[in-house]
């Protein structure tokens, strides 16, 4: 153990007892991070130097979310306490609030599992700076998160909603369609520009995604390495997406827009459109209207992949589709949704005894 940077060192111990008394104080003094240097820093002084030192290369997005989680619960909790003062037992009272919030504001346990692995990067700085020993937040198991039951429609629910769309807003039949049939994400789907489909070839390239980050468009790389990837689209999907290209230049020619190589797919204004425009409250109301349970946007990915899964694919060629870093992924989020192959493996165990 060290303290200033200088090993601890005691003379004259004269018998064992009395080194095992030592060694069990520094022990206690380790565990309650006692054993640090003198120096005064607060727990927002390490926040400041994480949020512009230790996450410069990140997305907007995943910068946004965590000042979300930072600013909202865990800097009002800590603020003004000496990092060197923290224990782990303030960590788990920390956590323990959150549990017991009021409903209306209470975090799902994913989400509060989330606000402490932030928690234990921002202890992590104060580690590396030589201000405390060992990280508080070490130890503290992750509350167990119950997966909800993954909602999505089949192909004859999927059809009634399309067919509930007025013809008048005709680009949304073109983007749910999208969504259905290529299980692309949102951003991804709204960052797509025609240079990204190749007719020729009935593929589309997903090759960046769009996030609305402090009221502004912003186009960065995909979601990791694996979902920069190809989509082969079926050919009635190519014709619809041909249509829409000749109905929007059109539209965009009455706004005056004639320069369309930076415009969108599903732009049909002058502006490109938000993310919230295809969202909860234009599906919510077509399903009215189709007399349909509503589901998000993010279920129409699982809708094609259990699509996807129906037509019999290989997991692996769904994984390659959906741009997943690995199959585990891939096995871990849509694996209940293949068919139970157990009665018939153990069927064949029949043959054995004939």
């Amino acid at each position: 153990m060290r303290k200033n940077n200088a090993e601890l060192k005691k003379t004259n111990i004269k018998t064992k007892a009395e080194a095992e008394h030592l060694e069990s104080y520094y022990k206690q003094q380790y565990f309650q991070n006692n054993l640090v240097t003198s120096l005064k820093v607060t727990f927002e002084q390490i926040g400041n130097k994480y949020f512009a030192n230790y996450i410069v290369d990140q997305k907007p997005t995943y910068v946004r979310t965590q000042k979300g989680y930072y600013n909202h619960r865990i800097l009002p909790y800590f603020k003004g306490s000496m990092v060197s003062k923290i224990e782990k037992k303030d960590c788990i009272i920390f956590r323990d609030k959150l549990l017991n919030e009021d409903e209306k504001t209470r975090l799902s346990s994913n989400s509060i599992n989330k606000h402490m692995i932030l928690l234990k990067k921002l202890f992590d700085v104060a580690v590396d700076d030589n201000l405390i020993i060992r990280n508080p937040c070490i130890g503290i198991k992750k509350l167990k998160v119950i997966k909800q039951k993954m909602k999505f429609w089949t192909t004859a629910e999927f059809k009634c909603f399309i067919d509930a769309i007025n013809e008048k807003d005709h680009v949304d039949k073109v983007f749910f369609t999208t969504a259905y049939l290529t299980g692309m994400r949102a951003g991804e789907m709204m960052a797509l520009q025609w240079d990204d489909i190749d007719f020729g070839r009935n593929e589309i390239h997903v090759s960046k995604t769009m996030s609305r980050v402090n009221g502004e468009n912003i186009v960065t790389t995909p979601k990791s390495t694996n979902s920069n990837r190809y989509i082969t689209i079926n050919a009635k999907l190519a014709e619809m997406l041909k249509d829409w290209k000749e109905r929007q230049e059109a539209l965009l020619k009455s706004y005056l827009i004639t320069d369309l190589k930076d415009i969108t797919v599903f732009q049909y204004s002058i502006n490109a459109p938000m993310r919230e425009y295809f969202g909860t409250k234009k599906i919510t109301r077509i399903c009215k209207v189709a007399e349909l349970t509503p589901i998000r946007l993010h279920d129409f990915r699982h809708s094609h992949v259990a699509l996807l899964i129906d037509n019999k694919e290989e997991i692996t060629a769904i994984k390659e589709r959906m741009g997943h870093a690995s199959i585990t992924t891939t096995i871990d989020t849509y694996g209940h949704l293949f068919p139970n192959k157990q009665k018939s493996m153990s069927d064949k165990f029949d043959n054995i005894f004939k």
